[in-house]
C-alpha cells in the first residue's frame, strides 16, 4: 500500500511543485510587464514637458547618465552590464518613439504648452530613475524565464495605455527579450 501510494504522491507532488514554479514566473513576468509599462508611459509627460519647453527629445548626455547608473545598478543586482545597458538602451529607444511621434501630433494640430505638464528634473526624472532601477530588477528576476515562449505571449500585447504606440512597446519588448526567440 506504502509503495502504491508513493507511486501516486511523488508525481503529484512534482506537478504541484512545477505548477507553483509557473504561477511563481508569471507573476515576476507580470511585475516586469507592469514596470515596462509605467516606465514608457511616464514617457506621455516627459514629452509634454519638452514641447512646453522647447527641450529636444534627444539628449544624448543624459542618456549617458542613464546608462551609466544602469551599468552600476545591474552590477550590484548580478545582472550583466551589457546585457542591462542594451536593454535599456532600448527602453530610451521605445522612449524616443513615443516623444517623437507625440511631437508630430501636436505640431500638426498647433498644439499650445500644456498647463500641467510635470517637471522634467524634480518630477519624472526621479521617477524614471526609479522605474529604470526596478525594470533591471525584474529583468533579473524573470532571466531565466525570458527565454520561454509564455514569458513573450505575456510581454507582446501592447497595452491599453500604450495603444497608439505599438512600435514603441514592440522596441521595448524586443530589449528586455533580446528581440524575441523562436516561438512562432
Amino acid at each position: 500500500m506504502t509503495r502504491t501510494l508513493a507511486r501516486f504522491v511523488l508525481p503529484l507532488a512534482a506537478l504541484l511543485t512545477l505548477v507553483g514554479l509557473a504561477a511563481h514566473a508569471s507573476d515576476r513576468t507580470t511585475t516586469l510587464r507592469q514596470v515596462m509599462t509605467d516606465r514608457l508611459v511616464i514617457m506621455i509627460d516627459v514629452a509634454r514637458h519638452k514641447w512646453n519647453t522647447g527641450a529636444p527629445i534627444e539628449d544624448l548626455d543624459r542618456e549617458a547618465v542613464v546608462l551609466e547608473a544602469t551599468t552600476e545598478r545591474a552590477v550590484a543586482g548580478g545582472v550583466d552590464p551589457d546585457r542591462a545597458a542594451a536593454m535599456v538602451e532600448a527602453q530610451i529607444a521605445a522612449a524616443k518613439i513615443v516623444q517623437f511621434a507625440l511631437f508630430e501630433q501636436w505640431q500638426a494640430a498647433n498644439a499650445e504648452p500644456f498647463a500641467d505638464a510635470p517637471d522634467l528634473v524634480t518630477e519624472l526624472r526621479p521617477e524614471i530613475s526609479r522605474l529604470t532601477a526596478a525594470l533591471i530588477d525584474a529583468v533579473a528576476a524573470t532571466e531565466a524565464d525570458l527565454a520561454d515562449c509564455t514569458v513573450h505571449a505575456t510581454l507582446a500585447p501592447v497595452p491599453s495605455s500604450l495603444a497608439d504606440f505599438p512600435n514603441a512597446w514592440a522596441t521595448a519588448v524586443a530589449g528586455v527579450t533580446d528581440g524575441g526567440t523562436d516561438c512562432g
